[in-house]
């Protein structure tokens, strides 16, 4: 086993793991990680219940609530499982869990409201 040179300048980023061939086949087989595939629900749902509390003034219909309660559920879901799923590094120094460079930040889940802004 050989020791990579300290000082060496590589354009490899850092990494504390590698993938075989038959796990990144494995990968592509599996499809997007369940975090991707949560957030992009939730983006969709937060289209539709836009256009839907549009279409009728801002009002909740009992679909819109509907589709409202299921924004809530997956944001909750996203909130617990997402720094897992993604496998966040935790920064040393203040113990927090970092997601791109960033503290990661719990999604809030948005209001009626703040949808039917976003559908206009």
């Amino acid at each position: 086993m050989t020791r990579r040179n300290e000082g060496a300048q590589t354009a490899a980023p850092a990494r504390n793991f590698t993938l075989t061939t038959a796990e990144r086949i494995a990968a592509v087989v599996a499809g997007p990680p369940a975090w991707m595939r949560r957030l992009r629900r939730i983006e969709d749902l937060r289209r539709e219940i836009g256009a839907a509390l549009n279409e009728h003034g801002g009002q909740p219909t009992p679909a819109a609530e509907k589709l409202y309660a299921q924004l809530r559920q997956l944001v909750d879901a996203h909130n617990a499982y997402y720094p897992i799923e993604a496998n966040l590094p935790i920064d040393p120094r203040t113990g927090r869990m970092m997601d791109h460079g960033e503290p990661w930040q719990r999604m809030a889940s948005p209001s009626l409201d703040e949808l039917a802004a976003q559908g206009r």
